[in-house]
């Protein structure tokens, strides 16, 4: 696993696994690797390493900091995509969230340090594009189905809509119940989360950890499985 600093002596492990990719049942070769650690104060430190460069030429490492409740306080990325003719190409950029406002400093294609803010409406829902953290975000949209909610979702492949969108919808996800899956050798619990206008199912575990996602695009299925997930008694 990559990252864009090592495990402190001063972190605790909490948990780690990879994710793996396949289309029409065929595996992708693409993976992503992550671990959480907690501090001394109960927050929580999240690093992934999401490696698809012989598969689409993209690269993303990320540092997330979690408080004890949950949220986003920081998050550090370095993302790469050589091939990606129109897109960025290379990012390193560090978002802070502080008092509903987003404070990020980045260097985009090898430019010079640059700073921004942007304004997070109240009670928005910080929506990170990362299956390490959709699994918290998922519960707070069902429990708002029919009802509108703001959402910041960052985004880091698009010079245009750097460093993020903001929107008002009406919630696009509903709970569909608990459900029991197998996985190297265990059950696990979970509960299944679908997006009423696509073909997109997650499943999510009481930890709020992605253990598979299935969606369908074209006639072609795309799935996402955990393996070698691991977590502290």
């Amino acid at each position: 696993m990559r990252y864009l600093h090592p495990v402190q002596a001063h972190e605790s492990f909490v948990a780690s696994g990879q994710y793996v990719f396949a289309k029409d049942g065929k595996p992708q070769d693409k993976s992503e690797f992550w671990s959480i650690h907690e501090l001394g104060d109960g927050s929580q430190f999240a690093r992934l390493d999401s490696d698809a460069r012989a598969e689409d030429g993209k690269s993303l490492l990320a540092e997330l900091l979690l408080s004890r409740a949950g949220d986003i306080i920081r998050w550090d990325l370095r993302y790469e995509n050589a091939q990606f003719e129109g897109g960025i190409k290379t990012l390193s950029a560090s978002y802070t969230l502080l008092d509903r406002v987003l404070q990020v400093g980045y260097c985009m294609n090898g430019g010079a340090r640059r700073y921004l803010e942007r304004q997070i409406a109240p009670g928005a829902l910080f929506d990170l594009p990362l299956l390490l953290t959709r699994g918290r975000t998922l519960p707070a949209l069902a429990s708002r189905q029919g009802q509108t909610v703001a959402i910041f979702v960052p985004m880091y492949e698009h010079a245009q809509l750097f460093p993020g969108l903001s929107s008002s919808v009406a919630s696009p996800v509903a709970g569909m119940g608990s459900e029991r899956l197998s996985m190297g050798g265990r059950e696990i619990m979970t509960q299944r989360y679908r997006y009423v206008d696509k073909a997109l199912s997650y499943w999510v575990d009481e930890h709020g950890i992605v253990i598979k996602r299935i969606s369908a695009f074209k006639r072609r299925e795309f799935s996402v499985s955990l393996k070698n997930y691991a977590r502290r008694v």
